[in-house]
């Protein structure tokens, strides 16, 4: 699920992105980080950083947002490359490889 959210980058998409879960059981329903990622065009941002509050699989699930943290955006190209280049250093397949 985390691939598949980090990877929606279609112009225009909007997603939640779990960036840090529990590390024991990597757990989605435990204490998650989450990224709000809007892709566009040429770059891919993360708008916004905060803690879940609710389960990813809700369509609007409650977010307390960290407002002292800016966003970041990369070039669209260039971070999909990295998460290829991380893919393959951990081999990890996906179902359109």
């Amino acid at each position: 699920m985390v691939w598949d959210r980090i990877y929606s980058t279609a112009p225009g998409w909007r997603t939640l992105v779990p960036l840090l879960v529990c590390p024991d059981d990597l757990d989605l329903s435990c204490t998650v980080i989450v990224a709000e990622q809007h892709a566009g065009e040429c770059h891919v941002r993360w708008h916004r950083f905060g803690l879940l509050r609710d389960l990813i699989t809700l369509q609007s699930p409650a977010v307390d947002w960290y407002d002292s943290i800016p966003s970041l955006t990369f070039e669209r190209s260039q971070f999909q490359s990295v998460l290829d280049a991380f893919r393959k250093q951990e081999d990890i397949k996906m179902d359109w490889d």
